[in-house]
C-alpha cells in the first residue's frame, strides 16, 4: 500500500502564529528557573554525570522516548549495571544520558564521552570498506574467498565475500583450513588488507573516521593501548568478579576491537544512512532485501512510525553490549551502551542484549505519534 502525499511523524509541529504588537509596553514576563535535567545519583556508589539537555524544547512522544530510556537505565543499575550512555536524536530534538561508574574500583562518574567497546557493530564500518572495493570493481561480493586468501579456507570452499558478510560470525568448519580464524570478520579483514595493502586500522580511519571527524573512535589491536577514559566492564569468572579490559577473554577488548562514543556511533549511522559513505546501489545492497533477516553488515527492525525498517547493529561482547538504531534516513536515532551487570562469560548471546534491542525498538517507535500496527 502507497500512501501518496502523506507524513507520519510526531517530531513536527504546527508553529503558532506571531502575537500583534502590543499598544502599551508590557514589562518581561520573570525568569523563572529551570529544573536541571540531570537525574539524581542511583545511589551511593553509582552516580550520575551532569550532562544537560540538548534541546530547549521537546515534544510529547519525545518525553515519552526519555522516560522509556530512563527507566532501563535505572533498572538495568538497580541489577548491577555499572554503566549506561545513551544518546537520542529524533529531528532537531537530542538527549544524552550517562548513569554510572566507568569503573567500580575508583568510582569516577562515567561520562558521555566516555569510549565503549561495541563489538559486532564493528561489522558494519568493516562492510563499509569491503562494499567501498566493490564500487571500485577491485572485488566482487560473490567471489570465493580463497580467490583472495589462498589456504584460508580448504580447497574448493563454496564460501563467499558475501556469505561473511552475512548474518553468521563464523565459518562453517568443514571449511577451515587448518590454522584459519573461524571469524568471519577476522577473513574479511584480511581481504580488505590484502587489497589496500595497509593495515585494517589504517583502512577504517581512511574510508569511515576521518571522512566523519570520528576522532574518539579507534580500531584496537591485541597490542593496543586501551583508552584511560573506556568504560570498564565486567564478568563471573570462577566466582570472582573480573575487569574485563585487562583480561585476555575470547572476544574481550583486551583482544582488540572497535572502541567509539554514543556520539560517534550516532555520526557513523546517520552519514551512512544518509548516502555519505558509498553509493546508492551499495547502501540497498548492504540493507538487503524486505523479505532478508539480516542484510549484509547491517541488520534492520520494524519500524512502526514509517511501516518501513529501522537499520543498525548490536553488539554484545563479555561485559558489554550496545545498539544503534536509526531510521533509513538517519532522522530518528538511538544509541545504548551498557556496561552488563557481572555474569558468567557464555558463547551464547547474553539475554541483556536482546532485551536492550527490544527497548530499543520500543523507545524509537514511540517517538512518533502515529504508529502502523
Amino acid at each position: 500500500m502507497v500512501l501518496s502525499g502523506l507524513v507520519l511523524s510526531g517530531c513536527t509541529e504546527t508553529p503558532a502564529p506571531l502575537p500583534l504588537p502590543p499598544t502599551t509596553a508590557v514589562p518581561p514576563p520573570p525568569t523563572i528557573p529551570q529544573p536541571s535535567s540531570t537525574a539524581p545519583p542511583a545511589g551511593p556508589t553509582l552516580t550520575t554525570s551532569p550532562v544537560p539537555a540538548e534541546s530547549a524544547a521537546t515534544t510529547p512522544a519525545f518525553q515519552e522516548l526519555r522516560a522509556t530510556l530512563e527507566l532501563f537505565s535505572r533498572e538495568k543499575l538497580d541489577e548491577g549495571a555499572s554503566a549506561v550512555l545513551i544518546k537520542a536524536k529524533v529531528g532537531r530534538q537530542e538527549w544524552t544520558l550517562a548513569e554510572g561508574v566507568r569503573t567500580r574500583e575508583e568510582q569516577a562518574a562515567v561520562q558521555p564521552g566516555d569510549h565503549f567497546p561495541v563489538g559486532d557493530q564493528f561489522r558494519t564500518l568493516l562492510a563499509v570498506s569491503v562494499m567501498k572495493l566493490v564500487e571500485e570493481g577491485r572485488l566482487g561480493l560473490d567471489d570465493s574467498v580463497t580467490a583472495y586468501l589462498p589456504g584460508s579456507l580448504t580447497a574448493g570452499s563454496p564460501v563467499t565475500i558475501r556469505q561473511l558478510l552475512g548474518d553468521s560470525a563464523d565459518v562453517p568448519a568443514a571449511d577451515l583450513a587448518a590454522g584459519a580464524p573461524p571469524d568471519a570478520d577476522a577473513l574479511l579483514g584480511r581481504v580488505v588488507e590484502q587489497l589496500r595493502g595497509a593495515p585494517l586500522g589504517a583502512v577504517l580511519r581512511t574510508d569511515v573516521l576521518a571522512p566523519l571527524n570520528l576522532q574518539a573512535t579507534e580500531f584496537l589491536t591485541e597490542n593496543s593501548t586501551v583508552p584511560d577514559d573506556v568504560v570498564h566492564g565486567y564478568v563471573h569468572l570462577e566466582g570472582e568478579t573480573v575487569d574485563v579490559t585487562d583480561t585476555g577473554l575470547p572476544g574481550g577488548i583486551a583482544n582488540g576491537g572497535l572502541v567509539s562514543t554514543v556520539e560517534d556511533i550516532s555520526i557513523f549511522q546517520a552519514a551512512l544512512l544518509k548516502g555519505q559513505l558509498l553509493s546508492p546501489e551499495g547502501l540497498i545492497a548492504m540493507k538487503g532485501t524486505v523479505f532478508a533477516d539480516y542484510g549484509l553488515g547491517l541488520d534492520h527492525w520494524d519500524d512502526r512510525c514509517t511501516n518501513g525498517f529501522y537499520y543498525g547493529h548490536a553488539g554484545d561482547i563479555p561485559g558489554y553490549g550496545s545498539i544503534a538504531i536509526s531510521s533509513a534516513d538517519g532522522n530518528r536515532q538511538l544509541s545504548i551502551f551498557l556496561a552488563y551487570p557481572p555474569q558468567p562469560v557464555s558463547p551464547q548471546p547474553s539475554a541483556l542484549a536482546l532485551e536492550m534491542t527490544g527497548v530499543a525498538q520500543v523507545a524509537l517507535n514511540s517517538g512518533c505519534r502515529f504508529q502502523f500496527r
